[in-house]
């Protein structure tokens, strides 16, 4: 039994590249928007502080599973737009990344000294160059450890995109146990496959760390 689920090795190894794909993504997507949002809570403007504080409530506390039905099934309905599985699982994961990623960016620039806010307004320079030049470099350090966390997160959350019937590696494990019957067999592949990938990125966010000497 165990023979003919590991036949199956080409759809186990396109799931993986899918789930990679679309973890990825949305994990860079979550990252703009939530750089925006992580910026808008630090600023001076209430509005703006309220806006971001609701935005990161909002998407932690909205289940991912209702987000993955809400965009494939809500939005179509809502907008009248037919959305395919892959772009709803991306949207998902994207807005769920996004206000973790908000809380990762605020906490980065947070850890910047006020002196040094002073210092570069002092000398003439801009919001955007003092973001880009003097809090930008320093805030990503602090930043790098939690936002593997996000990743490692936003990768295992994927496997959700399964119930709107897009084919990611959780997928992948249900049509092989569909095919060859073999339950145990075919989540066990999915449960070792997985844990490779995690594992692999904490460590590769481990090295990371270590070159540029960042101190939890």
């Amino acid at each position: 039994m165990i023979t003919s689920v590991l036949d199956f090795w080409p759809v186990f190894l396109r799931g993986v590249g899918t789930t990679l794909w679309i973890s990825w993504l949305g994990l860079i997507l979550g990252g703009l928007l939530g750089a925006l949002v992580g910026v808008a809570a630090d600023s001076r403007f209430s509005v703006l502080r309220a806006f971001a504080t609701i935005y990161t409530e909002l998407f932690r506390s909205i289940p991912p599973l209702i987000l993955f039905f809400g965009c494939f099934y809500g939005i179509s309905f809502a907008f009248k737009v037919d959305l395919s599985p892959f772009t709803s699982a991306t949207i998902a994961l994207a807005l769920e990344a996004s206000a973790f990623m908000a809380g990762v960016v605020s906490a980065g620039i947070a850890s910047v000294g006020r002196g040094q806010w002073e210092a570069a307004q002092a000398s003439g320079m801009k919001f955007l160059q003092i973001m880009r030049y003097v809090i930008a470099p320093q805030a990503l350090r602090v930043m790098l450890p939690p936002t593997v966390g996000v990743y490692i997160g936003t990768l295992k959350d994927s496997s959700l995109a399964s119930v709107i019937g897009f084919v990611e590696l959780t997928k992948s494990g249900l049509l092989v146990r569909e095919s060859s019957g073999a339950s145990f067999q075919a989540f066990l592949v999915v449960g070792v496959l997985y844990f490779v990938i995690n594992y692999s990125i904490s460590l590769g966010g481990a090295a990371l760390e270590r070159k540029f000497h960042i101190a939890k």
